[in-house]
């Protein structure tokens, strides 16, 4: 076999690789094979949401391009288009990678396969590549046709345009890449390796976080953006916004200016740096990471026991703590669930810090919002709430049994202890950040003792609902046949609206209780959503915790 048949037959391995794992993620085989008329119904109707997700998505990118043509700035939109799609490819893709490339469940399995550790790679990567650049044409696609419509460019920009769909997701799926990499390559070296991983991710997503909030500048009146009063936006003080941001993207992030000099401007020269600089990281990573994937994989896969192992005190304790260790240890030692889960109490945490270390007037000054300063102390419980009740880890938790439910099914304990675990699991990440996030914002703020109570309460009843709203969601949406977590982590209809439903309700309540549009004092409207959530929250506890577990 010569040389170039080598290749075609790796190429043609790599795509068979690619393609059932496609095929996996998608569910193909569930719409074709399932006999089960509820879970192809379920399949069909998860399918249907995400559909309509992705085109309101498309609708809003494209009504984003078309204020910018509104507002004469339609030379913006490159620059903006790219750094969008850039933005939500790391996004996606920044805990990925551990899942995806590294320490994947059926690792074993396809390293027995007769393949070379450079197909395995390529075909991992080539996925990543195919999900990123769905997510890149649904940004900038929309984007591109108000921009090519309104300015009508020359041909060659409708080309490079089209090009770059299929190039800007190559530099952040490369970060995001590294990033896995780094972070395995350091945790393999522990005993502790899940847990250092986990360590690790959350510590650097925080610098991500604290890098992104430096691009930002206090010399900005953010404030003046809105008109709080009619709910609509200044043009006026937009249009001067826009441009310094534009100006800020293409210093902190060069494609962003290489592409807009190649759409706006015309410069072939600044395209072809642009296509070098996303297609060569993308090379070289591929030629690099095969070095050392066989042996950080094989220390991610392996545990070690020691030979002299003697039992010494042999601690036992009842169902409900016994499931509630379980439950918790699954998450904590699984680096894709920690840091997507948790991710809520990560950001109410850093807010709480920056709140009291830079002080909420000179935040407040820097947004030119001084004048809401009253509000901020009523708001601030909801506030905190929303950001919590993102960490819902009980809308997943009896999912994440996956194929194990029949084990959880045949022991002898009743539905309500296992729901029961699943909160207490919940309810310890967010009751403590509730509480701590609370107390630095009261002292922030320098509240008064009611104040400081309704700051306090209010994150710590909505947790409460929406961990027993997240049972509720679970135990109506939950499936098992899912291949990794990923896919449950990322992909699933019910972890979406756990993270985002039980925030949606708190904003609403929120913006009730503090507009004015009920005649009664803001803390006495505060008090009484209070009262109503938890009421509400204790009679779907009491309507869930005999509800059967969901076949």
């Amino acid at each position: 076999m010569n040389t170039m048949e080598v290749k075609t037959k790796r190429k043609n391995l790599c795509w068979l690789l690619t393609k059932n794992r496609l095929i996996e993620q998608l569910g193909i085989n569930v719409f074709r094979y399932e006999k089960d008329k509820r879970k192809r119904n379920s399949k069909i109707a998860l399918t249907v949401s995400i559909g309509i997700i992705l085109i309101m998505i498309i609708a809003y990118c494209g009504g984003m391009a078309y204020g910018y043509v509104y507002l004469g700035m339609i030379d913006l939109i490159p620059s903006i288009a790219l750094f969008i799609s850039s933005l939500f490819t790391l996004s996606f893709s920044l805990f990925k990678s551990n899942g995806e490339l590294f320490g994947f469940y059926d690792y074993d399995q396809v390293m027995s396969l007769p393949l070379t550790v450079r197909t395995i790679i390529n075909s991992r990567f080539l996925n990543m590549y195919i999900w990123n650049t769905l997510i890149a044409f649904i940004v900038m696609f929309p984007m591109g046709i108000i921009y090519i419509l309104f300015e009508q460019p020359a041909f060659i920009s409708y080309l490079m345009w089209f090009i770059s769909i299929f190039l800007v997701s190559l530099i952040p799926t490369a970060v995001a890449a590294i990033f896995g990499a780094v972070v395995t390559a350091i945790s393999v070296k522990f005993k502790y390796t899940s847990a250092v991983a986990t360590f690790l991710s959350i510590a650097l997503l925080i610098v991500f976080m604290l890098l992104s909030m430096s691009v930002a500048t206090s010399d900005i009146g953010f404030g003046e953006l809105f008109d709080f009063q009619t709910g609509t936006i200044n043009a006026d003080a937009f249009s001067t916004l826009a441009p310094y941001i534009s100006d800020r993207l293409n210093q902190f992030y060069l494609p962003t200016k290489l592409f807009k000099e190649a759409i706006v401007d015309g410069k072939i020269l600044s395209f072809l740096i642009f296509a070098g600089i996303s297609i060569g990281l993308y090379m070289l990573l591929l030629l690099l990471l095969p070095i050392k994937y066989k042996q950080i994989n094989t220390a991610l896969t392996s545990h070690i026991s020691r030979g002299n192992y003697k039992v010494g005190v042999l601690r036992q304790s009842g169902m409900l703590l016994a499931l509630y260790k379980k439950t918790i240890m699954r998450i904590l030692k699984s680096t894709v669930c920690a840091t997507n889960l948790l991710v809520g109490c990560v950001l109410a945490i850093l807010l709480a810090v920056m709140v009291l270390t830079a002080g909420p007037e000179k935040i407040l000054q820097s947004l030119d919002l001084v004048d809401y300063f009253p509000i901020v102390k009523n708001v601030a419980g909801y506030v905190i709430a929303a950001m919590v009740s993102m960490s819902n880890t009980a809308a997943i938790s009896l999912a994440l049994e996956g194929k194990n439910i029949w084990l959880i099914k045949s022991l002898p304990i009743s539905p309500k202890t296992l729901y029961d675990s699943y909160l207490l699991s919940n309810l310890t990440f967010t009751i403590p950040t509730s509480i701590v996030c609370s107390i630095l914002f009261s002292i922030a703020l320098n509240t008064s003792f009611i104040e400081t109570i309704l700051i306090i309460i209010t994150p710590l009843i909505f947790s409460l609902f929406t961990a027993v709203a997240g049972i509720f969601i679970g135990n109506r949406m939950a499936y098992y046949d899912w291949q990794d977590e990923t896919q449950l982590i990322k992909q699933s209809m019910m972890n979406l609206i756990g993270m985002l439903g039980g925030m949606i309700i708190i904003l609403l309540f929120g913006l009730i209780a503090n507009i004015g549009v009920l005649p009664f004092e803001i803390k006495t409207i505060t008090v009484s959503i209070n009262l109503v959530i938890l009421i509400f929250a204790v009679l779907l506890y009491l309507h869930e915790c005999n509800r059967p577990i969901k076949q």
